[in-house]
């Protein structure tokens, strides 16, 4: 099932896409573009480590803070849900 993008999401999700860009530029691997459903660990993009550091960045960079609350790791991990998780700082 498809997702429409919630307006208030799309910060979020362009700074969690460039973030992810960014880690994987450092580490030397290409950046392609990534579909927000995409699962990024199953996928092998990020681990644990990448993952807090995608969100500080965006928290920092973006002015969003992260709801942990608001985000069921069990279903995966994809930009769309990551998104879904910040708020206005």
């Amino acid at each position: 099932m498809q997702q429409t993008l919630i307006l208030e999401d799309a910060p979020a999700l362009a700074s969690l896409s460039n973030a992810l860009a960014k880690r994987l530029r450092q580490a030397g691997r290409p950046a392609p573009r990534i579909d927000p459903d995409s699962d990024l660990i199953e996928l092998g993009l990020i681990d644990s480590q990448a993952l807090l550091d995608m969100i500080l960045d965006v928290e920092q960079d973006a002015g969003l803070m992260f709801d942990a609350e608001g985000m069921d790791f069990e279903r995966g991990v994809t930009l769309r849900r990551l998104a879904a998780a910040f708020a206005p700082a």
